[in-house]
């Protein structure tokens, strides 16, 4: 979408509501000019850190105008459960240059082609399949056990443990309030909020 004088407005609430139902954004921005001094090369060096690269470009590009700001708002998409493994396969350049000389339509393959596993491929993926179906009815080995869970536990990643315990403790505390009626959370991901109704679900 392209955002000018005249749509700015009317679309204004569009880019409110994107930006407010992302799980993570990506910006851009194209500017009158990157440096009022030394050049790029000059400024930095390969051992910067990202935060030290940008505040030595920053100090020295902020007169400049902005012309143009990028925005790319992203939503994970539970619906979407793919299910098919990432597979890697071969190509020999004569199989494939005698295909192409032949007119043979490589999009039609990989867009409309009928998937197939091999025997292999099959097994892997029925045990994958058992495997997240014994978790969600609380057998199988799981990674982690979410705090006073009684009930069958959830597999949070390692990264998430200390976010989700600190979550359920305020819900807990919330439930055991007689005064407080009213929770505000900390802003959280698509993906951390699926880990929170899946832990307190096992409660």
């Amino acid at each position: 979408m392209e955002i000018i004088r005249s749509n700015f407005k009317s679309n204004l609430q569009k880019v409110y509501q994107a930006i407010e139902e992302a799980d993570f954004f990506a910006i851009d921005g194209e500017f009158s000019g990157i440096s009022d001094g030394p050049s790029v090369t000059a400024l930095t060096n390969g051992f910067d850190t990202p935060e030290e690269r940008y505040q030595k470009l920053k100090k020295h590009s902020m007169d400049f105008l902005l012309f143009q700001f990028g925005l790319c708002t992203f939503k994970y998409d539970y619906t979407d459960s793919k299910s098919s493994p990432d597979v890697k396969f071969v190509c020999q350049s004569s199989s494939i240059d005698f295909l192409a000389s032949q007119g043979f339509d490589f999009n039609k393959v990989f867009r409309n082609g009928i998937p197939y596993l091999n025997q292999e491929e099959e097994r892997q993926l029925r045990e994958q399949y058992d495997e997240k179906r014994s978790q969600a009815n609380g057998a199988g080995s799981l990674a982690y056990v979410s705090p006073n869970a009684s009930k069958c536990p959830v597999t949070i990643p390692e990264d998430q443990k200390k976010f989700i315990d600190q979550v359920v403790e305020k819900i807990e505390d919330l439930l055991q309030s007689e005064e407080n009626k009213n929770l505000d959370l900390e802003p959280c991901t698509g993906f951390q909020r699926k880990l929170i109704y899946q832990t307190l679900s096992w409660k």
